[in-house]
């Protein structure tokens, strides 16, 4: 499906029956990866989830994390939602954060899976400016998907499920490397969300994973404890994606908490 969010067209999929559970997606995929949600939380949910510009079906344009929040109001706002489970995982979780702190009286709950609060340090910055370079060379997207990889796959998958790296692979190659190098930027450029955490005033799940080395569980335990009332997930044996690594657990403490919310 489509729909016309400012000039740009934006494609999305809504399925499902129960709260509203809008997902963003991580870096640099598309909302196909959540496929295994839309499928085996729409007994409980109202699973929405979206593509960025640039990103899978959706007309290329300007990127800004706090822009991916804007968006995601406007996909509610299509849908003549007023309230909703918002989250993501990795970049999602972000743009869940920037959702957060530009549209507080529109959530009902928040998902971060997989991400972090604070911005970038000045080392993580030249490395997106660097990541951004080598997706605008020639064979960028594959250069891209050839780094990452080993960083956003846990070693349970990639030794064991070779069908989900290769399903990984086609979508960071999939991705335009104008598209990489602009949500890179965006990534560099976002704001630091510490200051949210505190004034979270709806129910929220923090899901971490065993196998994730880019934002290790410790490092999400740590954020997760200044969010009042926050429910704690921790995933085994998967990596940095984890509702695509281990669907069937996800979708599970997402279920359990949307009874909460």
């Amino acid at each position: 499906m489509q729909t016309t969010i400012g000039d740009r067209r934006i494609s999305y999929d809504s399925s499902g029956q129960g709260v509203p559970l809008l997902l963003m997606h991580a870096f640099p995929l598309n909302r196909a990866m959540y496929a295994e949600q839309h499928e085996g939380l729409a007994h409980v949910a109202r699973v929405i989830s979206f593509d960025v510009p640039g990103a899978g079906g959706s007309e290329p344009g300007p990127l800004s994390i706090d822009g991916m929040a804007e968006i995601a109001a406007g996909i509610l706002d299509a849908l003549q939602i007023d309230r909703a489970v918002v989250g993501g995982v990795s970049m999602g979780g972000y743009a869940a954060f920037a959702f957060a702190r530009l549209f507080p009286d529109r959530l009902r709950g928040l998902v971060f899976a997989n991400t972090r609060s604070a911005a970038d340090s000045e080392e993580a910055r030249a490395g997106r400016h660097d990541v951004a370079a080598a997706a605008r060379a020639e064979g960028g997207p594959a250069e891209i998907a050839s780094r990452m990889l080993d960083k956003v796959l846990g070693e349970t998958a990639r030794k064991k499920n070779k069908k989900l790296v290769a399903r990984v692979r086609e979508m960071i190659e999939a991705t335009p490397g104008e598209t990489i190098a602009r949500l890179s930027e965006a990534l560099a450029e976002r704001a630091d969300s510490a200051s949210v955490l505190s004034a979270i005033a709806v129910p929220t799940l923090v899901i971490a994973a065993e196998e994730d080395s880019i934002t290790p569980t410790a490092e999400m335990r740590a954020f997760a404890e200044q969010i009042p009332g926050v429910d704690m997930l921790e995933l085994v044996r998967c990596g940095h994606l984890s509702n695509m690594e281990a669907p069937e657990a996800f979708n599970l403490g997402v279920e359990q908490f949307l009874a909460r919310v």
